[in-house]
C-alpha cells in the first residue's frame, strides 16, 4: 500500500509533470539539460552499447529516455520509472517503440528480475529515495558488468542556493504580512466598489495593506540573488486584482489556484533542499555500494558550470566502464 507520505509526493509531482515539464528543477527553464549535465550523459552514453537495456529511476517526463533516443537513434532499449503520473509530451509510442514508462514505482521496490539491465541510471531522482533500498534494488536488478550512474542534487549547488532563497520568498507571500492575504482582503473590497458601493473603512484598510505588500515585495526582490518567484508572483497577483469584476468570485476562486499551484511548487523546493547530498552522504552511497558490490570502480565528481556548481555526477561499473565515462 502507498503510503500517505508517498500518495501527497505522488500527487505533487504527477501535477508538475502534468505541466510538461523535462526535468525536477523547479528553478530553472526546460533546456533539456545542458552545459554539465548534459555533457556528462553525452560522455557517459557515448559507450552505451547497442541492444543495452537502460532503466531509468525517478524519470519524471522522461528527459533521459528523450536523450537516449536521440543519441543512440533507437539502439538502446529504455525502461523509465516514476512513482508519480507520467506525461511526457514529446512521447509516441508508435515512434519511440524502444521506451517504456511506468507510472506508480518507488525506486524502492522495482517490478523487474534480477540481472536484467546493462545500464541504471537517474537524473536528480535517485536522491529523493530511501537511497539504501535504492540503491540495494538496483543492484539487483544490474547484470554483472553493468554500470550505474547518477546525476543528483548537490547540498551546496547553485540550483539548492536558489531554492534557500525561493522557500523564504514562499514563506513571506504567505505571511501575515505577504502578498497573497493581502490580495485575498481586496479582492472582495475592490468588487464591491466596481458594483456601485462606496468605498468603505475596510476598503482603505485594503488597499494600504496591499500597496504594503507590493512595496515590499520590490523591496525583497530588488536584494535578492534569485528574485524570479517574487517578480512572477507580483505579475500573476496583479493581472487577477486587475480583472476582478463586479463578483468577487472569479478572482477569489483564481487566486486560489494559484495559492495552490505556489504550495506545490513550495513542496518540490523543500523536498530538493531536504534531499540534496552533502560530501559525506555522497561517500555514504560510495562505501554502500562497495559493501553491496564489491569490486565496483566508483567515481563521483562536482559537474560545474559558468554559474557554479550543478550536481553530483555518480559512476559505478567495472574498471574498464568507469574509466571509459572519467
Amino acid at each position: 500500500m502507498v503510503s500517505e507520505n508517498h500518495a501527497a509526493r505522488r500527487q505533487v509531482w504527477g501535477a508538475y509533470w502534468a505541466s510538461g515539464r523535462l526535468h525536477s528543477c523547479t528553478n530553472a527553464p526546460d533546456r533539456n539539460y545542458e552545459g554539465a549535465v548534459g555533457d556528462f550523459w553525452d560522455g557517459f552514453f557515448a559507450v552505451t552499447r547497442n541492444g543495452a537495456r537502460i532503466l531509468d529511476l525517478a524519470t519524471g517526463n522522461g528527459a533521459l529516455p528523450l536523450r537516449v533516443h536521440r543519441t543512440l537513434e533507437g539502439r538502446a532499449r529504455v525502461d523509465a520509472i516514476d512513482l508519480a503520473a507520467l506525461s511526457p509530451a514529446w512521447y509516441e509510442p508508435a515512434r519511440h517503440t524502444e521506451i517504456r514508462f511506468h507510472a506508480g514505482i518507488g525506486m524502492e521496490e522495482l517490478p523487474f528480475e534480477d540481472a536484467m539491465f546493462d545500464e541504471v541510471v537517474s537524473q536528480f531522482g535517485f536522491e529523493y529515495a530511501d537511497r539504501p533500498r535504492a540503491l540495494s534494488e538496483a543492484l539487483r536488478v544490474a547484470a554483472p558488468g553493468a554500470r550505474l550512474a547518477f546525476v543528483m542534487h548537490h547540498a551546496e549547488s547553485v540550483l539548492v542556493n536558489v531554492g534557500h532563497e525561493e522557500l523564504e520568498h514562499h514563506a513571506w507571500l504567505g505571511s501575515d504580512a505577504g502578498l497573497l492575504p493581502a490580495a485575498l482582503a481586496i479582492v472582495p473590497c475592490l468588487a464591491a466598489i466596481r458594483a456601485g458601493s462606496a468605498p468603505s473603512s475596510a476598503a482603505f484598510a485594503a488597499r494600504e495593506r496591499y500597496n504594503r505588500a507590493m512595496d515590499e515585495l520590490a523591496r525583497r526582490a530588488s536584494v535578492s540573488k534569485a528574485p524570479d518567484l517574487l517578480l512572477e508572483a507580483r505579475e500573476h497577483v496583479h493581472r487577477i486584482i486587475a480583472a476582478t469584476g463586479q463578483d468577487a468570485s472569479s478572482a477569489t476562486a483564481a487566486l486560489g489556484r494559484y495559492i495552490r499551484d505556489l504550495e506545490g511548487s513550495r513542496v518540490r523546493t523543500r523536498e530538493m533542499v531536504d534531499h540534496a547530498l552533502t560530501v559525506s552522504e555522497l561517500h555514504s552511497l560510495t562505501e554502500a555500494c562497495q559493501r553491496l558490490r564489491p569490486g565496483m570502480r566508483i567515481t563521483s565528481a562536482e559537474l560545474r558550470q559558468a554559474e557554479g556548481v550543478v550536481a553530483w555526477s555518480w559512476v559505478a561499473g567495472a574498471a574498464s566502464a568507469a574509466d571509459q565515462t572519467g
